[in-house]
């Protein structure tokens, strides 16, 4: 089976699109993608050596962007494979939960514990039910997922 080249179109792009490129990338996508998308949108353009010449200064710039942000992601990783979220929660006299923790409840405990993420950033792999130490991911960079520790204490009677 052949594929005709109406198929597909190469394209050279003008901004990052996420999951397709950044920069200055040559990308070959679905022709009605290029004409409804890419193309309307400004974000690509036709392949010329004009046009690549043009973008090479940004795409330079653009690589040393993410390169600075993978180095801050990575250093951020650090410390939150360092730091230890204390989440505070009221228990029945038996000692269970009422409910679960959630995604909030992480992000406060660890904006007390001196961390800034949101909820976005925050992958718990399973319900945290009941008290205890729990890891959840922490994903701070598209390449770079970091394990934070979770502590679910009783909330102390007043």
């Amino acid at each position: 089976m052949q594929t005709s080249s109406k198929m597909a179109k190469e394209l050279i792009l003008f901004e990052d699109v996420i999951g397709l490129g950044i920069v200055g990338d040559i990308v070959r996508v679905a022709d009605g993608y290029a004409r409804n998308y890419l193309l309307p949108k400004k974000l690509a353009g036709p392949v010329s050596d004009e046009t690549r010449q043009r973008l090479a200064t940004r795409r330079a710039v653009r690589e040393q962007e993410l390169k600075e942000e993978l180095a801050a992601a990575e250093k951020l990783a650090t410390k939150v494979e360092k730091t230890t979220a204390k989440v505070m929660v009221r228990t029945s006299s038996e000692g269970r939960l009422y409910g679960s923790v959630k995604i909030a409840d992480v992000i406060k405990a660890a904006s007390e514990a001196k961390l800034e993420l949101d909820k976005g950033q925050i992958l718990i792999d399973q319900p945290m039910r009941e008290l205890g130490d729990f890891e959840v991911g922490v994903r701070l960079h598209r390449d770079v997922t970091a394990r934070l520790k979770v502590s679910v204490i009783e909330e102390e009677e007043e």
